[in-house]
């Protein structure tokens, strides 16, 4: 794979806004973006850039005590099927494992209708807990997902 993750920098905060809209219904604004970037304490954001140093995706993530909580991740519909959101996802656990205070899990919350997504959180080791009924705006129902990495 020719695909390199590193913290996400000024310059690509636009790329980041155009893939959000591309896959997301309700994306995050470039202020948002930034905002996660330089304004969130917690907020840890990775960028996937091919060699020729394309955006093919992001992960923006927090870490708060002992836990993790992923707030966004996508890959460009282009890219998707090449290992580029299990490699933000392996990342994102090194620099939890990383942390001079220890994190202990990482959860996420994933849409019922997101079979691909739900199946490869279950493949790296993430487990169901429970459905949030209602939980996306627009009505659809949300699967909450734990992963210990101790």
């Amino acid at each position: 794979m020719d695909t390199r993750i590193r913290a996400l920098k000024k310059e690509d905060v636009p790329a980041v806004a155009m893939l959000e809209s591309a896959c997301f219904s309700a994306p995050w604004p470039e202020e948002q973006i930034e905002y996660e970037r330089t304004g969130n304490p917690c907020a840890k954001v990775l960028v996937a850039v091919s060699k020729d140093g394309d955006l093919q995706g992001y992960l923006d993530f927090m870490i708060t005590f002992d836990s993790a909580t992923i707030n966004r991740i996508c890959v460009a519909e282009t890219e998707r099927h090449k290992g580029i959101a299990t490699a933000l996802l392996q990342r994102m656990v090194e620099i939890c494992q990383a942390q001079k205070d220890k994190v202990e899990f990482i959860t996420l919350e994933v849409r019922v209708s997101n079979e691909t997504a739900h199946s490869l959180y279950q493949k790296l080791g993430w487990e169901d807990v429970v459905k949030k009924p209602h939980y996306y705006d627009d009505g659809e129902d949300a699967i909450y997902m734990v992963r210990s990495i101790l």
